[in-house]
C-alpha cells in the first residue's frame, strides 16, 4: 500500500538528485512513510547521515531537517550544496518569527521521526496513574491513560506511571504496526534505566530494561522540562492524573 504522498516525495527526491550528483554527493532513499521520506547521504563511499524531506500537501510545500545520524555542520553544508538554502532560511525564520509565542508543539522541532509521544506519571491520594498523548506528524493519533495497580507501583509512587506510560506507548506501537518513535519525557531515570545508565536494582527497574531490550522498536529518546507550559507535556500530565483517579 503506498503512504500518503509518496508520489510527490518521490517526485522532489527525482528532482533533487542530479543536484547531489553535481556536488559530489551520493544520495539513496531509505525510507518513505506518509508526509515524509529520509535521504541517505554518502561522500567519497563514506555515510554522511540522512536528510529528511517533509511535505506538506495542503501547501504544497517541503522543507528539510536532519536526522539524528547527520551532523548540523554536514546538514547546513549538504543543504548549500544542492542549492536548497532558501529552505532552511524560510524554517529559522519561522522558528525565530514564533520563538515567543506559547505554542503547543514547542518541541517539535527537535523531533526527527514522524511518530512521537509525550509521556508522564502521576500519583495522587495513593494512587498511580499514567498519561500519554501520541502524535503523527504533528497531528494528534492517541491518547492514553490509566491506572497502575501494581504493588511496585504504589511504592514508587509517580515513577511506576512513567515506566507505564512508555509501556503503554510501546504496545500502541506494536499494534499500529511503528517500528520508529521519539518519546519526550520530564522524569530523566525512565531513559537512563531504559539505556543501561542507571542500574536496574528493584524488579519493576529490571522488568522495565528487560521489557524495552526485547522491544521491536526503534526508541529516540528526548528530555522536556516539566511544568513549562509546553502544552502537550502537561496534556499528559493531566491524563496521568486523570488515570490515577480512575
Amino acid at each position: 500500500m503506498a503512504y500518503i504522498c509518496e508520489e510527490e516525495l518521490i517526485s522532489i527526491y527525482n528532482s533533487l538528485e542530479q543536484n547531489f550528483l553535481n556536488s559530489g554527493l551520493e544520495p539513496e532513499i531509505a525510507l518513505i512513510r506518509d508526509y515524509l521520506l529520509k535521504i541517505k547521504v554518502s561522500e567519497n563511499d563514506k555515510v554522511l547521515g540522512k536528510l529528511i524531506i517533509d511535505y506538506s500537501p495542503k501547501k504544497q510545500a517541503y522543507n528539510f531537517r536532519r536526522d539524528s545520524d547527520l551532523s548540523e555542520e554536514e546538514f547546513t553544508r549538504i543543504i548549500a550544496l544542492i542549492g536548497q538554502s532558501d529552505k532552511l532560511r524560510e524554517k529559522c525564520s519561522s522558528k525565530k518569527k514564533n520563538s515567543n509565542k506559547k505554542r503547543s508543539n514547542v518541541q517539535e522541532v527537535l523531533v526527527t521521526t514522524l511518530y512521537y509521544a509525550y509521556v508522564d506519571g502521576s500519583f495522587i491520594e495513593g494512587c498511580t496513574g499514567y498519561g500519554a498523548v501520541i502524535l503523527k506528524a504533528g497531528n494528534i493519533v492517541a491518547e492514553l491513560s490509566g491506572k497502575v495497580d501494581t504493588p511496585e507501583a504504589f511504592t514508587s509512587r509517580q515513577v511506576g506511571g512513567e515506566i507505564q506510560a512508555v509501556i503503554e506507548v510501546l504496545e500502541w506501537c506494536k499494534n499500529e504496526n511503528v517500528k520508529e518513535i521519539t518519546i519526550l519525557y520530564d522524569f530523566q531515570n525512565i531513559e537512563k534505566w531504559a539505556t543501561g545508565k542507571f542500574r536496574t536494582n528493584t524488579p519493576m527497574t529490571q522488568a522495565f530494561k528487560e521489557y524495552i531490550d526485547n522491544c521491536d522498536i526503534s526508541i529516540i529518546w528526548h528530555k522536556v522540562d516539566s511544568h513549562t507550559g509546553i502544552e502537550l507535556n502537561d496534556r499528559a500530565d493531566m491524563l496521568a492524573k486523570n488515570g490515577a483517579r480512575q
